[in-house]
């Protein structure tokens, strides 16, 4: 593959500048309140020069969006896989831990991605946004289908039949009985559900650090569907 130009490296620095500034704006005053005016303004650039990489205020949340979800992505294939040999229990905490930790570490970044809907922003059907979303559940689903695999996913009693559940079984793995989707669904609700109340800090009334308690909660909700890992979250 060939070098890139020194336009085409400009032109990457300037988009990676951009993106840097507009993360600023959406910590300082939220994504609705985002305004490529107020980023063209920040870099020294006139509006129409931002233009010429952002054709719009939606054109930049999507690549803010998509960013998101793949530094969050990237956060969980890394503990995922930094002990490949590991047993599925223990790489399954570091990657529900990592989760949490990139919510906590990154408020704003979480909020855009999993908080309230950005008013009159629509993300492009099958769009970048979608693929990147894919990416955070395929870095942890597949850990959940390899402990059914193994026999050792404790599954619901009395799932009622549901044609969403059995797609999502089928999306997961062929033959996954919708009682293991059911499992995994409930695990990951309970882990975003922790995510959202400390990123957001509704869990400010402990009055203390809650990374103890965090790991307390991930390994009670895999105890709950019968996996007990023996190391600490990395």
């Amino acid at each position: 593959m060939p070098s890139p130009t020194r336009r085409e490296r400009l032109r990457a620095e300037t988009l990676d500048e951009i993106k840097a500034v507009a993360l600023r704006q959406l910590r300082e005053v939220g994504a609705a309140q985002l305004s490529l005016r107020t980023v063209a303004t920040d870099l020294g650039m006139s509006p129409a020069g931002l233009y010429r990489y952002f054709d719009s205020r939606d054109a930049l949340l999507t690549t803010l969006i998509t960013d998101s979800f793949d530094r969050l992505g990237d956060a969980l294939e890394q503990a995922r896989d930094a002990d490949p040999d590991a047993d599925v229990a223990d790489r399954l905490l570091a990657a529900l831990a990592a989760y949490r930790r990139w919510a906590v570490e990154h408020p704003q970044e979480f909020g855009l991605i999993y908080g309230t809907p950005v008013p009159g922003y629509a993300a492009p059907p099958d769009g970048p946004t979608s693929t990147a979303t894919r990416r955070v559940g395929g870095a942890l689903a597949p850990l959940f289908v390899e402990a059914w695999q193994e026999g050792r996913l404790r599954l619901p009693d009395d799932v009622a039949p549901d044609p969403a559940l059995a797609r999502y079984a089928a999306e997961l793995h062929p033959g996954l009985p919708t009682a293991a989707a059911a499992a995994i669904l409930g695990a990951w609700t309970r882990l975003h559900g922790l995510a959202v109340l400390e990123a957001f800090g509704h869990l400010r009334w402990l009055r203390n650090e809650t990374s103890d308690l965090a790991e307390q909660q991930l390994r009670l909700l895999l105890a709950e569907i019968g996996l007990s890992p023996a190391s600490a979250p990395r």
